[in-house]
């Protein structure tokens, strides 16, 4: 196909491929689904600018859904499935049928964003399109806090971090478009290239449902602790957030602990409860997909704890601070543009965690119910509107780019 007659179908039929590390699942009857996020409405975003969103991800074959799963194709989206892997020794052995699938993608071209950091993205930058072919990036997370050591079990994890964290940098530097999720933290590490487009937005969606204002803040003489984090990775934290429990409770501080999340960890977390001796105190709920579910978990709650020991831009925090909750989190991604410093705690740091709970619990009643009204007003910076204004013109940018000089 001509240079010509690829700026012709842009013009005239613009069509986007995302290339992300999500992993998702397909069902027999071919339709694809996700277990947490990246929903169909998600991809909703990209159609502002363009006809058609193809989601280029590992998938995963089942023979059915699950309840708690959403749809993700649906009109205008699209997937073009990878095989699927799980962990660096199932990539190596997938990698012949993942390059030759990624070398069939080079035969259509079509705008392109990445979500990065992730090796898909780079395969598929030598692999799937022309090298001087502009692209457009979404830059998500910091790889140095994902191969931190508390992060990550991998015994290659030195290696690998400095090896993402390079390719991350590269990314950056010849992306023609980008955005951030934070507004300057990644930014200072990972910068643009000087003549690139650049903005910053959240994935995060919000609507005026998802907003709720507080109008008191008493607290029962038990304190209702929420966390919420998918639990595939250590890197949420969890087993952080249970020996800070456990010292709380130690403290003579009758603290209880929601979990909202599931994954392979969980079995783990259950045994460290008892181990704590801290079961009768601690509820996992695993995965919950209805929005008003969330709500109500949000809505009775004291304080929100983000204990992760990597994030890009933590969305649940600010689902939180929209319901006007209290939060806590760890010195994270760009956590410290959403909450002020006596509200974030070091990483893995269980007296400082221990004693920021009990500062919240020993204020009044009108320093708690300020510190809400103020991460009200903080959240409201990130509703869809304001945001969906940030991303269109980050993908106007790309499509330009793509199209070229008139």
């Amino acid at each position: 196909m001509s240079l010509k007659e690829v700026n012709f179908i842009l013009k005239n039929n613009p069509s986007l491929d995302v290339v992300i590390e999500q992993r998702f699942y397909q069902c027999s009857d071919g339709h694809l689904w996700t277990e947490n996020a990246f929903a169909y409405p998600f991809w909703q975003r990209y159609l502002t600018v363009f006809c058609q969103v193809n989601i280029i991800a590992r998938v995963a074959p089942v023979a059915k859904a699950q309840a708690h799963w959403h749809r993700v194709d649906g009109e205008k989206v699209n997937f073009y499935p990878l095989p699927y892997y799980v962990g660096l020794y199932a990539f190596l052995l997938t990698l012949p049928k993942l390059l030759k699938a990624l070398w069939l993608r080079r035969k259509h071209q079509h705008a392109v964003i990445f979500r990065i950091p992730g090796v898909l993205s780079l395969l598929y930058r030598i692999f799937a399109m022309p090298w001087h072919k502009p692209y457009g990036a979404e830059v998500v997370g910091d790889p140095e806090d994902t191969f931190s050591s508390n992060a990550s079990n991998s015994r290659l994890r030195p290696l690998l971090r400095n090896a993402f964290v390079k390719m991350l940098a590269w990314q950056c530097r010849h992306a023609s478009a980008i955005a951030y999720v934070t507004q300057y933290a990644l930014q200072a590490k990972y910068p643009p290239a000087a003549n690139a487009f650049q903005s910053h937005y959240s994935s995060i969606q919000l609507t005026e449902h998802d907003y709720h204002q507080r109008m008191a803040y008493p607290l029962a003489n038990n304190i209702q602790l929420l966390c919420i984090g998918n639990l595939s990775q250590p890197y949420k934290g969890c087993d952080f957030m249970l020996n800070t429990l456990a010292q709380l409770r130690s403290n003579g501080v009758d603290a209880q602990l929601i979990w909202i999340g599931g994954g392979q960890l969980l079995p783990q977390m259950q045994q460290l409860t008892d181990d704590l001796a801290i079961s009768e105190a601690v509820s996992f709920i695993g995965n919950v997909s209805d929005r008003a579910d969330i709500h109500r978990y949000l809505d009775q709650c004291d304080i929100f704890v983000l204990s992760s020991r990597q994030e890009g831009l933590p969305r649940v925090v600010i689902e939180a601070m929209a319901r006007s909750v209290i939060c806590l989190a760890t010195n994270v991604g760009g956590v410290n543009e959403l909450l002020p410093v006596d509200k974030i705690i070091e990483r893995d740091n269980i007296t400082q965690l221990t004693d920021k709970i009990q500062q919240v619990v020993h204020m009044t009643e009108q320093q708690r119910l300020s510190a809400s009204q103020q991460n009200y007003q903080k959240a409201l910076a990130y509703g869809d509107e304001q945001l969906s204004t940030r991303r269109h013109a980050m993908y106007q940018a790309l499509l330009s780019a793509e199209q070229g000089p008139n």
